[in-house]
């Protein structure tokens, strides 16, 4: 599996920027090992994040940004979308369909309307659409997006998600049929389930921004010393049982990372936080990549 880094561009975390030049060695040299990166058309179609792109020798999942376009009254042009494809087709490892929000035959439909135009879009299916566009994009196509999973709860995502892996996108031995792609997928739990190609993630900066790591073994844990559930018993890096607190500073160290900074810094729990998907993905990698759906209970 492949677990893209959304955003880092539009975080203005290129290895131009000077959060990058603020960064100690380590913290650059994790920054520089980031090898996944997912970016949205709607935000970086500007020459400004191109060249930052281009001059960093990155190439990147690039994603139509149709909803946040739309959340926001603004229509992406589709010939346009398909000219900056071609024009910077070499920093572009593969590109997101533009999206009908709302009306998969709009999708569908932008399908065949930019192959038209010489690209060869990944097709997206979103939650909750007509299952007969995700059986024929499974038909005829080799790498296939999911969407419209980021506002829905975790249980009922999982209801879903277990029917068309199920039925769909995986053979009678649980292999995968194609590849899949989950947008905005940041629920650990369903990273593990299925046997997804990649998945991308925002999660790194949102994370980081309000004061927290992620660390595989504990989840995500407030550490900023401005976070305001450091006044909240057990809550908080700082207020942790001793041994529990030697025992995340001990992996934080292995890792090469220093806690003091994660404590003061945003930019370090950046890094940190788009480098431990690294060690993530090494993690879900060593596994058979299969899915079976659940036994039912007797009782």
């Amino acid at each position: 599996m492949k677990i893209y880094i959304a955003a880092m561009h539009t975080s203005n975390f290129s290895r131009s920027s000077r959060a990058y030049e603020q960064l100690n060695e380590r913290e650059k040299q994790a920054r520089n090992e980031i090898p996944y990166v997912l970016e949205s058309y709607h935000y970086i179609h500007k020459e400004t994040f191109v060249k930052k792109i281009r001059e960093d020798k990155e190439k990147v999942f690039l994603d139509s940004g149709a909803f946040s376009a739309f959340t926001k009254g603004i229509d992406v042009n589709l010939e346009e979308y398909c000219e900056y494809i071609h024009r910077n087709k070499d920093i572009i490892e593969v590109a997101s369909v533009l999206d009908g929000i709302g009306d998969p035959l709009e999708t569908y439909q932008n399908q065949k309307r930019m192959e038209a135009l010489g690209c060869a879009p990944l097709p997206c299916f979103h939650y909750g659409e007509d299952e007969r566009y995700l059986q024929y994009y499974v038909e005829n196509y080799e790498y296939i997006t999911l969407g419209g999973m980021v506002p829905i709860s975790t249980p009922q995502l999982k209801l879903w998600l277990d029917r068309i892996w199920d039925l769909y996108l995986t053979d009678e031995n649980g292999y995968p049929r194609v590849k899949v792609h989950g947008f905005g997928l940041t629920t650990v739990s369903l990273m593990e389930r299925y046997p997804w190609y990649s998945v991308d993630s925002s999660s790194w900066v949102q994370m980081a921004s309000n004061g927290a790591i992620y660390l595989p073994q504990y989840g995500a844990i407030p550490i900023s010393e401005k976070s305001p559930q450091a006044k909240n018993e057990g809550q908080h890096f700082l207020n942790r049982p001793v041994q529990e607190q030697q025992a995340i500073r001990d992996i934080i160290e292995d890792y090469g990372f220093e806690v003091e900074r994660m404590v003061t810094n945003y930019r370090t729990r950046w890094t940190f936080n788009a480098w431990i998907y690294t060690v993530l993905n090494k993690q879900y990698n060593e596994k058979p990549r299969t899915f079976t759906l659940d036994q039912p209970s007797l009782f």
